[in-house]
C-alpha cells in the first residue's frame, strides 16, 4: 500500500532542518553584504583621496615641502599635514572616547606596532581618520607618513581589511597600503588569518574577501 503525504513528525523534522539552513546562511550572507559595502566605500574613499592630495599639491605643494622640511620632529610635520587636511576631510574634532583598533586576524593594534596611531580625529560624517608621520626626510619613493580611514566610525568592528584602510603619503603622491607587494602575499594577509593592511590595495584591483 502506497504512504500518501507526510506525518506530522515528518513535517517537523524538515521544518527544523529548513530553519536550521536558514540560520546559518543568513548571517554569512549579511556580512557578505555589509563587506561589500565597505569595499565600494572604500573604493570611492580612495578616489577622493587622490583627488584630495592632487589638489593639495597644486594649491600648496612649495610652502608645505618647505614648512615639513624645515620643521623640528616628526611631531610637527604631523601637525603641519593635519592642519593642511582637516578643511579638505572635514575634520571636526578629535576622539577622546575608548577607541581600539584591531587587525583583521582580531589582534588588537599594540602601541609598538607600525599600523599603531595615538590621536584619531572624526570628520563630519563619523569616519576616523588617524595620521602617523614616519621619516624626517622623505621623497617620491620613501614613505613619509601614513594614515588610516575607519570607514564605520566608533561601530564595529573597527578592523583592518573590514571597515579600516590605509595609505602610504609620499612627497608629491599617495598609494594604498599593500601596493607593490607580492601578489601572494598581498592575498594571504587579506584573509582572515592575516592582518588585512593590505587589503586597501588588494580590494582597489579587484581581490575578493573570503
Amino acid at each position: 500500500m502506497c504512504k500518501k503525504g507526510f506525518t506530522i513528525i515528518e513535517i517537523v523534522i524538515l521544518f527544523l532542518l529548513i530553519l536550521g539552513v536558514t540560520f546559518f546562511i543568513i548571517p554569512k550572507n549579511l556580512e557578505t553584504t555589509k563587506q561589500a559595502k565597505f569595499i565600494s566605500k572604500w573604493i570611492q574613499k580612495y578616489s577622493e583621496l587622490e583627488y584630495m592630495f592632487s589638489v593639495i599639491k597644486a594649491q600648496h605643494g612649495g610652502d608645505l615641502h618647505e614648512k615639513i622640511n624645515n620643521a623640528k620632529d616628526n611631531n610637527i610635520r604631523k601637525n603641519i599635514l593635519l592642519e593642511t587636511i582637516k578643511p579638505y576631510l572635514r575634520i571636526t574634532s578629535e576622539v577622546k572616547t575608548d577607541y581600539k583598533q584591531y587587525f583583521k586576524n582580531g589582534e588588537e593594534v599594540t602601541p609598538s606596532g607600525k599600523y599603531y596611531f595615538e590621536h584619531f580625529y572624526f570628520t563630519n560624517v563619523d569616519e576616523i581618520v588617524g595620521l602617523k608621520w614616519f621619516n624626517q626626510q622623505c621623497s617620491d619613493k620613501i614613505v613619509c607618513a601614513i594614515m588610516n580611514f575607519d570607514l564605520n566610525g566608533l561601530n564595529p568592528p573597527n578592523k583592518w581589511g573590514y571597515d579600516i584602510f590605509g595609505i602610504n603619503i609620499y612627497q608629491n603622491d599617495i598609494e594604498p597600503m599593500g601596493k607593490g607587494i607580492d601578489p601572494f602575499i598581498l592575498k594571504k594577509d587579506c584573509y582572515n588569518g592575516g592582518y588585512g593592511v593590505y587589503c586597501a590595495y588588494y580590494y582597489l584591483i579587484g581581490g575578493r574577501f573570503d
